[in-house]
């Protein structure tokens, strides 16, 4: 598989993807993560709870960590997973991780990934897989690349990071806290790992804690629209966070670029 320094320089801007017998067409010359449409028509044949599509109002701060893509875990959701042309839109960093996640992922038809076909680079940063399906059917997915070239991060998924997951799982029923703190520490490097990010909505639902729940689990069923586990997930989540799955309104300003008028300021 192609990394950052293996990048194709191709000068051409349009290639097609024959998927099934529909043709997409993808622009390398802009980034598909612009085309983040909850409204579209294909994505509301996604049949996802509403829930899914919102975002978060407000994130937690970043710290300033070294080689760490996604410190807290504070990425906007709609940049680590989305849908553009009709495909999945993800964050990742290393070509190991992206074979995992696409793994995890399946196909966009709810379908097992039988074999990955190959990858194809972009001009603009992304990486795009190809892959045959248990329904026969052909897929692709698009990642977006962060870091490119950055070898120290890409070999930390490989040599850490798998055994870092192989932990989280071990520890999920006899020790969640030490689980919860080795998926963080994974989505903080691969912010699209759909097993870390069903694992943790699992964790802070069973601890009570809603906003951590719903994010998990909002990224998680957009990497796997059509995942088993769809319609459970979102009766729990409606029965014990149903106040805070949809904001009823706009969170207000900390502060205000606009001047009070000498009527606002009088006493």
């Amino acid at each position: 598989m192609a990394t950052g320094k293996e990048a194709s320089k191709s000068k051409f801007c349009i290639f097609l993807i024959l998927l099934g017998v529909q043709v997409f067409t993808l622009s390398s010359c802009e980034t598909i993560r612009s085309f983040w449409k909850p409204k579209d028509a294909f994505i509301k044949s996604l049949d996802l709870p509403d829930w899914v599509l919102e975002s978060s109002i407000k994130l937690r701060i970043f710290n300033d960590s070294p080689n760490v893509i996604n410190p807290e875990d504070a990425m906007p959701e709609d940049d680590i997973a989305s849908y553009g042309n009709q495909l999945r839109v993800l964050l990742a960093v290393s070509p190991a991780a992206m074979r995992d996640i696409y793994e995890m992922a399946g196909c966009l038809d709810g379908s097992d990934l039988i074999k990955v076909r190959g990858n194809k680079m972009t001009d603009s940063g992304e990486d795009i897989w190809f892959g045959i399906c248990k329904s026969g059917a052909q897929d692709a997915i698009v990642f977006r690349v962060l870091e490119m070239g950055n070898n120290q991060l890409y070999y930390l998924y490989e040599e850490e990071l798998i055994k870092t997951w192989d932990e989280s799982k071990k520890n999920a029923k006899t020790n969640p806290d030490k689980s919860m703190r080795l998926a963080t520490k994974i989505i903080e490097h691969e912010p699209a790992h759909p097993g870390a990010r069903r694992l943790l909505g699992s964790l802070y639902l069973k601890n009570g804690y809603c906003p951590g729940a719903v994010r998990n689990y909002r990224i998680y069923l957009r990497i796997l629209p059509h995942s088993a586990e769809k319609s459970k997930i979102d009766s729990l989540l409606k029965k014990s966070c149903g106040d805070t799955l949809i904001p009823k309104k706009p969170e207000p300003k900390e502060f205000s670029d606009e001047l009070p008028t000498i009527e606002e300021s009088a006493p």
